[in-house]
């Protein structure tokens, strides 16, 4: 896709236009952000999704709901920040990774409620294609491989369930797209189909290092080139966004996948810079340069591209963080707000030998890699109370953490540094836990809207407005964290919890 010359992007940048909006799609909610030059936000409006859990393994969420709530938090975050449309020179987009949907082109309808991230119904397909000797002489040894969240098995598990989905997949009609590209093509009435390396590097249908979609294998599943987006710059121009959503037409100028993006405002453009993003789900990552890299149990990816530079990265992810202190919160009933966590966490020493092991969605990743492993406290005796159980659920979490950066220690990544972002990282306890365990400083951004502000800057370097050496410019530091007194007894405590974790893993046997 054609990216702005240098006197289109001044021009639609200049003095008379002062503002970004921009639009953070995560997992449970949508909102809205208004940025202005100095990548000061405004304000923002957030508007929660409905999701939907069919069955066991399967999450969902409309994704009708998904654009009309994009639609309503931009106009209402305009109305609030009373910022004229017509000041707001582009528009920044940032979505969650690997939630994806198909929809009719001519229609613009879904095929198919869209599918989350973190939904693991494709390990039920995994035998089918162990046990078919065509795929196998084909690709010899991947079926195993395969993660249960893997687009084209969940795809193929959709087919097996609805046959009339099935006929929809094979008409010339039907699109594919992650959340960024859904909302892109909405956003524009149907004009743009696009996505970013970035976005697509995550969901294992694309050649991330020959910056291709591997049509040989996902076609097997159904994928045809002509349903796929075309792959852009996260920088690009995206197309503008319809009159019909604020009164004028506006560039979409900027797209980002959100943990990408919240590397990147956190400034981690070099090698062996760490970034652990802690909101429903833990990711860390890890800028390994321009050459892609592989370590067991950790995925590779595009960082981003950048007037034509790309750079790679390796992430450990766990799905859960965030989502089990909503459980705590709203089934448990541990405590009311969010913000009593810290004050109960602390008010006992320790977990009183109570360990809980953060595996609601499994724990697919590294050094365990078993999809059905479950959620768990234990070692819990008579002395154990509330307290007790939130220090460890908040333990836990940051431990889930920690297991990554063991791994990238493996290939020589020093953990001097760890840049953090997300809701869960205001938890004072999450980032004291980590600094102890790790040995590092922990750092804390001023806004831990690190995703939004990723998105931000990719539209103003877009415009024109800066360059991506700028990003550490518009860091503001809130809180440093530093191994404290306790860290010799938090890693023993991280020791035995690995122990524990062990327990809890081939859950299915």
């Amino acid at each position: 896709m054609e990216i702005w010359r240098e006197n289109e992007r001044n021009e639609l940048g200049g003095n008379m236009k002062n503002y970004i909006l921009v639009i953070d799609e995560g997992t449970t909610g949508v909102r809205a952000l208004i940025y202005d030059r100095d990548m000061r936000m405004l304000d923002f409006v957030y508007e929660a999704l409905e999701l939907i859990y069919p069955e066991p393994d399967e999450a969902e969420v409309d994704a009708n709901e998904i654009y009309d709530k994009t639609v309503k938090v931009c106009r209402a975050v305009v109305e609030k920040c009373g910022v004229a449309a017509e000041d707001i020179a582009g528009v920044g987009i940032t979505t969650q990774r690997a939630s994806w949907t198909m929809w009719n082109k001519e229609t613009g309808e879904p095929l198919h409620n869209a599918v989350l991230w973190f939904d693991n119904r494709g390990r039920h397909q995994k035998q089918k294609y162990m046990d078919d000797p065509v795929f196998s002489g084909s690709f010899p040894g991947l079926a195993e491989a395969l993660p249960g969240f893997y687009v084209p098995l969940i795809l193929d598990k959709i087919c097996d369930d609805s046959p009339e989905f099935a006929e929809e997949l094979k008409k010339e009609t039907t699109l594919f797209g992650n959340m960024d590209t859904w909302l892109i093509w909405k956003l524009t009435n149907g004009a743009v189909h696009a996505t970013t390396g970035s976005m697509t590097s995550a969901g294992m249908i694309y050649d991330n290092e020959h910056c291709c979609y591997n049509l040989p294998f996902v076609g097997y599943f159904g994928f045809r080139e002509e349903m796929l987006p075309e792959v852009c710059e996260e920088t690009g121009f995206f197309g503008n966004m319809s009159a019909d959503i604020l009164g004028v037409e506006i560039p979409i100028c900027g797209a980002f996948a959100d943990q990408q993006s919240a590397m990147f405002s956190q400034g981690c453009l070099s090698p062996n810079t760490i970034k652990c993003t802690m909101g429903t789900g833990t990711f860390v990552d890890i800028n390994v340069g321009s050459e892609i890299k592989t370590v067991p149990g950790l995925s590779s990816m595009i960082s981003w591209n950048m007037g034509g530079e790309r750079l790679y990265l390796l992430e450990g992810q766990s799905s859960t963080a965030g989502t089990c202190l909503e459980w705590a919160k709203n089934k448990l009933k541990f405590f009311d707000d969010f913000s009593e966590m810290d004050d109960l966490a602390e008010s006992v020493d320790d977990s009183g030998g109570v360990y809980f092991i953060p595996a609601l969605a499994g724990m697919a990743f590294a050094p365990y890699n078993d999809e059905t492993a479950k959620g768990a406290f234990m070692g819990i005796g008579p002395g154990a109370d509330r307290q007790h159980f939130v220090r460890a659920m908040l333990e836990g979490i940051a431990f889930a953490g920690v297991l990554f950066m063991e791994e990238a220690a493996k290939m020589g990544v020093g953990i001097d540094e760890i840049k953090v972002s997300g809701g869960v990282t205001k938890s004072r306890s999450v980032l004291q836990t980590m600094a102890d365990v790790t040995g590092a400083r922990v750092i804390r951004p001023k806004s831990v809207e690190a995703t939004a502000l990723g998105a931000a800057e990719a539209a103003a370097i877009q415009l024109g407005w800066m360059k991506p050496a700028d990003v550490e410019k518009y860091l503001e530091i809130e809180q440093v964290v530093v191994p404290g007194e306790n860290s010799e007894k938090l890693q023993e405590t991280y020791q035995n919890w690995k122990k524990v974790v062990e327990r809890t893993l081939n859950w299915d046997c």
